[in-house]
């Protein structure tokens, strides 16, 4: 009895974990029964039983299970052991086919090895639906695999099915972005992705969406391949051919895309300063509100500057009227474009109330005694000081004098240009009390108005200028520009455009755009009084010493690409796929000039509207987004280098351009126990001199068994 017991212990504690230095479990879980079986018809029981060969958990059940048809309550699958049971809390429709794909959900229990793909199907009539359709979603804009997203398909042709209907059958995209729908009856089918962030599975227009024009009809094709068996070490044990079914179509490629379309309605509103109101809608839109001052009155009409968001969604409205600014409450009537319930923009009005808020009030009484203090600190200081040095040019003085005194009763008739005559030199550092007491006048306040650029500025690069408020006034001539010249080592005035806003509707951005002189030395002198704020107050004079980069300091590049030739644009991108420059393409070709040395990656649009940026879809009007192609490679680019890229669009399937480098939804990683196992070995080789080479081939070889699903992404992938 005792033998046993420590029989099962043992028992117990190999299955918790791998002893140090034993055998790694590189396998993942094998399944090997069920109630009901694969395949299974006339399947009355709600409950699903799956047992496998080891402990096995569940990964991210919620994403990566899905049960068809969709569910009106969810299954509930839980894992306990070496068991997996589903029980169905809806009823089972009669004469259906049910699946259940696990994706890479199920893992051992020790080592996290997954099952890749595993799917189970049973059927409650005669007969089981075994067609099945696959393919990849990605991201319209940028080629990113869509992780996680829901891809359904409907047999009701009709377009408001996705809005009104959920989906036939569903399958959910892995960390590559690649689906497969399973059981599917024959028939015609329309196929759509979609962001399901509501888990209604119907499309509504703020979610990421995607959708084929042309009706999928599955179908099968056999293929005859030569097969390869391995044994455990990777070596071949036997060859042969054999006959394989493909499941069409296995090449769908779906972009997603979002329509941009948001409802419009006032979102917020504050007054976050005494001089501010700002308002806020929920999507952008063409033109600005109507406003109405109900209370107080202003005391004149142009009584705000305006900055905003390039398209109307953010609205600053900067108070210059000493009314409204001094009040503690603003009412207005604000007249805008909302969405009404049948999603149509109509005219509304809203009466606001913009309340000062008390925290800020409070804030700004302190910042004003703070600001008090220091003045009468400031002029306190310097009447002592005055006071101070006034007594010390009295002591001066009268000993000048006593001496001066003194030096006349011994020298009758003498005058200050007598030789020896007592001077007051010492007396001129006493000069400035005469002008002290002026100190003591208030400051004048200046607007804090600054030059932004760095010292190095690029030749194409405008000079740019930041001040804290709007403006009123710009003194051109206020602003000076000159080149130093080298030959006469002197500054030379030369013209320049006007100082204007850097954007429309930004005001305290401004910008002086020049044609730059690669290489030269430029200086920029402004005046006092250059600029005005809408408060009154003037900016302070400033110099600043720019030197331009010289040509040498870049690279051009020069992209040719075939098979088109125009009605398109590339886009230069960084490691951060964020755009730096864009240029047409023209004749076949797009030129980037005056780039900074670095890694560039690079992405074509087919601009189908010939409007210079990319569109999105739009269901309603059955457009797809425009179409999106990278460069697979870098491109590196030095200093003084000119790079010409030849680049076919077309030459590696769109689902594998998209350089790793810049892919922000990385693929999962999968564990490589060939590299651990590699790596164990050559330890071992080092510190052992009997190694064969038989043995050291045995581990770099890297077979890898096809395991054909019909799925062309996961069948044929390198």
């Amino acid at each position: 009895m005792v033998g046993m017991l420590a029989a099962i212990l043992l028992y117990s504690c190999a299955n918790i974990g791998r002893p140090e230095g034993g055998p790694r479990d590189m396998d993942p879980p094998i399944f090997i029964a069920s109630d009901p079986k694969p395949n299974a018809l006339n399947v009355k029981s709600n409950k699903i039983e799956l047992t496998f060969d080891e402990i096995i958990t569940l990964d991210d059940q919620q994403n990566k299970v899905v049960v068809s048809p969709v569910q009106k309550e969810s299954a509930r699958v839980s894992a306990n052991g070496r068991k997996i049971t589903i029980e169905f809390r809806d009823t089972l429709l009669e004469n259906t086919t049910y699946s259940i794909d696990f994706a890479d959900a199920i893992q051992d229990n020790n080592e996290g090895n997954p099952l890749e793909d595993f799917s189970f199907a049973f059927s409650t009539g005669d007969s089981i639906d075994t067609l099945s359709v696959s393919g990849i979603v990605l991201r319209a804009r940028d080629l990113e695999p869509m992780q996680k997203v829901l891809v359904g398909i409907h047999s009701n042709l009709e377009d408001s099915a996705v809005r009104t209907l959920k989906f036939d059958r569903i399958a959910r995209t892995n960390s590559l972005g690649q689906f497969t729908i399973h059981n599917l009856k024959p028939g015609k089918y329309h196929i759509f992705a979609l962001d399901d962030t509501d888990r209604d599975y119907k499309f509504v227009r703020t979610e990421n969406f995607a959708f084929l024009d042309e009706i999928i009809i599955p179908s099968t094709s056999t293929i005859s391949t030569i097969d390869t068996i391995f044994t455990k070490k990777n070596l071949v044990d036997t060859v042969f051919e054999a006959q394989h079914t493909v499941f069409l179509p296995n090449d769908l490629l779906l972009s997603m895309f979002n329509e941009g379309y948001q409802s419009q309605y006032l979102k917020t509103y504050e007054r976050p300063e005494d001089n501010k109101i700002f308002i806020k809608f929920a999507t952008h839109t063409d033109s600005l509100p109507q406003i109405e001052i109900i209370k107080p009155q202003p005391s004149r009409p142009d009584w705000f500057a305006m900055e905003r968001s390039e398209k109307y969604d953010s609205l600053m409205y900067w108070l210059k009227d000493s009314t409204l600014i001094l009040s503690d409450s603003i009412s207005l009537a604000l007249t805008y474009l909302r969405t009404d319930s049948l999603e149509q923009l109509s005219l509304t009005t809203d009466t606001l109330n913009f309340v000062l808020r008390g925290t800020y009030r409070k804030m700004k009484d302190k910042q004003r005694e703070d600001d008090a203090k220091k003045e009468r600190d400031r002029v306190d200081q310097i009447k002592q000081e005055w006071q101070e040095l006034s007594q010390e040019r009295e002591k001066a003085q009268n000993r000048i004098d006593k001496e001066r005194e003194e030096f006349l009763k011994h020298n009758p008739g003498a005058t200050p240009d007598s030789p020896d005559y007592p001077a007051a030199n010492d007396m001129s550092r006493f000069a400035r009390l005469d002008t002290m007491l002026n100190d003591t006048l208030p400051i004048p306040k200046t607007l804090n108005f600054t030059i932004s650029s760095a010292n190095n500025l690029d030749v194409y690069s405008p000079i740019l200028f930041k001040t804290p408020a709007p403006l009123d006034t710009i003194i051109q001539s206020a602003f000076t520009l000159q080149i130093f010249n080298d030959e006469d080592s002197a500054w030379v005035n030369v013209e320049h455009k006007p100082v204007v806003r850097q954007f429309e509707w930004n005001p305290l951005t401004l910008m002086l755009q020049h044609e730059w002189e690669p290489g030269a030395k430029y200086q920029l002198k402004v005046d006092s009084c250059a600029v005005r704020s809408i408060y009154g107050l003037w900016s302070t004079p400033m110099t600043a010493i720019f030197n331009i980069k010289g040509l040498e300091e870049y690279a051009n590049l020069f992209i040719k690409v075939s098979p088109i030739n125009n009605g398109a644009f590339i886009e230069l991108l960084d490691g951060s796929d964020r755009v730096l420059q864009t240029a047409p393409l023209i004749g076949g070709q797009a030129e980037f000039l005056n780039v900074n040395p670095g890694e560039y990656y690079a992405r074509l649009i087919v601009d189908a509207n010939n409007n210079g940026i990319w569109d999105t879809g739009n269901y309603n009007h059955h457009s797809q987004p425009e179409e999106v192609y990278y460069y697979h490679k870098s491109l590196k680019l030095k200093k003084n280098w000119d790079v010409e890229q030849n680049w076919d669009i077309y030459e590696l399937p769109v689902d594998k351009q998209k350089p790793d480098k810049v892919k922000k939804n990385k693929p999962d990683q999968k564990k490589n126990w060939d590299d651990e196992e590699t790596s164990g070995k050559k330890k071992k080789k080092s510190t052992s001199t009997s190694s064969s080479v038989e043995e050291e081939d045995e581990y770099e070889a890297d077979w890898a068994p096809t395991i054909y699903t019909g799925n062309k992404y996961t069948d044929y992938s390198e």
